[in-house]
């Protein structure tokens, strides 16, 4: 089987499944130690999907909540030792998977899909999608988890965001805030190198390493690169400047991992 064939089926598996829609929660992340390990990237809407009930969904919340240190630990002694070491399954596997697996999601922010086949491995309970963010206005009410119901089943998928917003020049503030809101999924993109052909999610969770625990911390050059300039943002306009954002932080997240 190919990757061609792999996406068909599950395509055709989505047409079988009933539907479930929850508004995911989208939470403001501040690193307790921006040097060490972080539970979001800069730049960054973090979206972790587990099984209802999973307590690693309730410490992201509980750790923003507190404003606690918690987030370095959680990264370093529970997120990244899950992945760590992890390969690709064979696509036979991921088809298995998918089709024997009684719920998995999309997720979508408005219009536009971020994620489809969501499924978090059994033998990990968890998938970490990572979306380049201009930090720019979401709408929160927008940002869905679509669950793919198998017939009589009670399980069910719940999920969180976290939201790391980019350092950016009063310019670029100023222009990402005049996106009219009929176009705030500007602001919000999927991660290309993560989400190829259909974003078959299933494979970014099992690629998913310890590259996590990179703080990543850029350097004044870089940071440098990372900003447009007064006279650029004066040509584009606010909805091609918070586009031409987004592809600097999709860039940036591209080389942090």
């Amino acid at each position: 089987m190919d990757e061609k064939t792999l996406l068909q089926l599950a395509a055709d598996e989505l047409t079988l499944r009933s539907l479930r829609y929850r508004e995911i929660e989208i939470l403001d992340y501040i690193p307790s130690q921006p040097d060490r390990a972080l539970l979001c990237p800069v730049g960054a809407v973090r979206i972790f999907v587990a099984a209802q009930g999973d307590p690693i969904l309730q410490r992201v919340r509980d750790i923003i909540a507190h404003h606690n240190d918690g987030d370095v630990d959680l990264v370093e002694n529970e997120i990244a030792p899950r992945f760590a070491g992890r390969t690709t399954l064979p696509i036979d596997q991921l088809w298995h998977m998918l089709q024997h697996s009684p719920v998995f999601a999309s997720i979508r922010y408005g219009g536009r899909t971020l994620a489809t086949n969501v499924v978090p491995p059994p033998d990990l309970g968890l998938v970490v999608l990572d979306n380049p963010y201009n930090g720019g206005e979401l709408s929160p009410a927008h940002l869905t988890l679509v669950e793919h119901l198998a017939e009589n089943t009670d399980a069910a998928l719940d999920a969180v965001a976290l939201r790391q917003a980019p350092p950016l020049t009063p310019a670029e503030r100023a222009a990402v805030a005049l996106v009219p809101a009929d176009q705030l999924e500007a602001n919000l993109a999927i991660r290309g190198s993560c989400a190829p052909h259909g974003t078959f999610i299933v494979v970014t969770a099992l690629a998913f390493t310890a590259a996590i625990l990179c703080a990543a911390a850029a350097t004044p050059a870089e940071e440098q690169q990372q900003h447009l300039s007064d006279e650029q943002i004066q040509q584009l306009g606010p909805a091609a400047t918070a586009r031409q954002l987004l592809d600097i932080r999709r860039a940036a997240l591209e080389y942090e991992h």
